[in-house]
């Protein structure tokens, strides 16, 4: 009986100190703006189950993006409707607290519920790149990292699909010295790009990042920038 109420005792911290947890997490998820998160009201968003769909007219590949860690998945859609308008039919997976790392096998899920033959990239920003990074396959086409870089123990180099790093030079909530260190990890043939005077919190809509660099241009000319090289990468005109 003693032992029953410890078991019990012992059940009920771990689930005050859990929900302490989650309570922490959500406290500090970065929200989309207004202006992203009205995109979801557009006719072509699609929102099934814990997945965001943005059809374009005429679909010429699809594309799976990982949100960075604790921003909320709409403050993408910006810069995701952009891609959209191109051609490029877009995934995203609501993660669980907003981290990508909790759900990293996201991206199977899609490859199973939406079959396409037509191609697939995959795209993250921040610890949306990094878990990307461990679920990288064959079945890819191209990978685009946003001020990200893959994890240390993963081995990209011999990966037969493209790759693009995408950074801004007033980021300060990336970690340069591990970015360099992790290029090796890379493809020879991955391309980088350093968006100058960008940061890090303007690849998104949710305002500014603790820690983050001032910014010397706006986020609307950073995202536009972004968009533009992703489509020269990808070849869509």
């Amino acid at each position: 009986m003693n032992i029953l109420k410890w078991v019990v005792r012992i059940s009920v911290i771990l689930g005050v100190f859990i929900l302490v947890l989650l309570g922490i997490a959500a406290a500090m998820v970065l929200s989309a703006d207004e202006e992203a998160s009205a995109i979801l009201e557009e006719s072509y968003v699609q929102v099934e189950g814990r997945v965001i769909v943005l059809e374009p007219d005429e679909a010429v590949m699809n594309l799976v993006f990982y949100q960075g860690g604790l921003v909320q998945t709409e403050a993408y859609l910006i810069m995701l409707n952009a891609l959209r308008e191109a051609g490029i039919r877009v995934f995203i997976p609501k993660m669980p607290l907003q981290l990508a790392i909790l759900n990293q096998n996201a991206i199977e899920h899609i490859y199973n519920t939406y079959p396409s033959d037509l191609p697939w990239v995959a795209m993250g920003h921040s610890l949306g790149g990094a878990t990307l990074s461990f679920v990288a396959d064959e079945r890819l086409d191209a990978l685009i990292f946003l001020a990200a870089y893959p994890a240390s123990s993963v081995d990209l180099s011999e990966a037969d699909f493209n790759v693009l790093s995408i950074t801004a030079s007033n980021d300060e909530v990336l970690d340069w010295e591990r970015f360099e260190n992790t290029k090796p990890l890379l493809p020879n043939s991955t391309i980088f790009y350093n968006i100058e005077g960008g940061n890090h919190a303007n690849f998104g809509h949710y305002g500014a990042q603790r820690g983050d660099g001032e910014s010397s241009i706006t986020k609307e000319e950073q995202i536009e920038e972004t968009v533009s090289v992703i489509l020269g990468f990808l070849g869509i005109d």
